[in-house]
């Protein structure tokens, strides 16, 4: 679907509330950080939303919040690395919601270091969370969304990292290219069904979560330049993040359009494709990274 594809024939583009209210949305990694923004947003829009993340108290502190407000929300806890544990929670939702309007697939971690020093559970583990648990969810709410055969969205939580390098957080990296070459695939087989499915790719800038400071906790780097790389990266997402429920608003906006590239921040989103086709166009070698971060420039302390 494109944008235009959700026009009536007087031109007008259908609103995120007009599209979603009342509907059934599902959101991973919901209790915390990005996932957290779309669940109050899509709560504020009128959506019966499902907290799906693996810190079930979280989920429940949130969706509480949520029902203490009027909103309709439920907590899920789940590993989405479980395949049988997703395609319970996908039964779960469809039996006692009749289906899902719209899926998001968000649950992610960060982790920083050089490549060849990142601990290989480490290494299992993001690519679990942040490819594997997007298929898991695919493969489960896919099937049942083309069988119930009402319209439906299926958002995947790429990144602009997803259209970049960067050093010292290549797991992470890895993963969002990964992801956004599974959701342009995805979309082109979902058009072969004629499925009314819309498939996105949500691309992220910066919006204030956690995510460095988690990484951090749950594998430190030990090295003082990643260590330097992140808290840089902490330093700005603090200080000019967007605020998660905003950035939600503004990307559903997007994703309730029919849009296919979804961008927290549409200026960096495009310039983050438009850099990354002329870069492969030009078939330059990978970028120095100092002169990107020039905090990998400064000289140790």
């Amino acid at each position: 679907m494109n944008r235009d594809s959700e026009k009536t024939a007087g031109g007008h583009v259908t609103s995120a509330a007009e599209r979603f209210a009342g509907g059934t949305a599902l959101v991973t990694g919901g209790a915390a950080g990005i996932g957290e923004g779309f669940v109050r947003h899509l709560a504020a829009l009128g959506m019966r939303v499902v907290v799906a993340d693996v810190d079930g108290t979280r989920a429940e502190a949130v969706a509480g919040d949520i029902r203490a407000g009027g909103g309709l929300a439920e907590p899920y806890e789940v590993d989405v690395t479980d395949a049988d544990a997703v395609d319970r929670m996908a039964a779960h939702v469809f039996d006692t919601y009749g289906g899902v309007d719209l899926l998001v697939n968000n649950a992610g971690i960060e982790s920083s270091g050089w490549l060849w020093e990142i601990p290989v559970t480490r290494w299992r583990q993001v690519m679990s969370i942040n490819v594997d648990g997007v298929f898991h969810c695919v493969r489960s709410f896919v099937p049942r969304m083309i069988e119930a055969g009402r319209p439906a969205v299926v958002a995947n939580l790429s990144s602009v990292g997803g259209v970049r390098t960067v050093p010292l957080q290549t797991p992470y990296i890895v993963t969002k290219h990964a992801v956004l070459a599974l959701t342009e695939c995805l979309h082109q087989e979902i058009s072969l069904t004629g499925a009314p499915i819309q498939v996105c790719a949500v691309l992220p800038h910066s919006v204030r979560s956690r995510i460095f400071l988690d990484a951090q906790a749950a594998a430190p780097s030990g090295d003082p330049l990643a260590d330097r790389l992140f808290s840089s990266m902490q330093e700005a997402n603090v200080a000019s993040g967007l605020d998660p429920v905003e950035a939600a608003e503004h990307m559903v906006a997007q994703i309730a359009a029919g849009g296919f590239w979804i961008f927290s921040d549409d200026e960096r989103g495009t310039a983050a494709l438009r850099s990354r086709a002329e870069h492969l166009t030009a078939q330059g070698e990978p970028v120095d990274p100092r002169e990107v971060f020039p905090v990998l420039a400064e000289p140790s302390s």
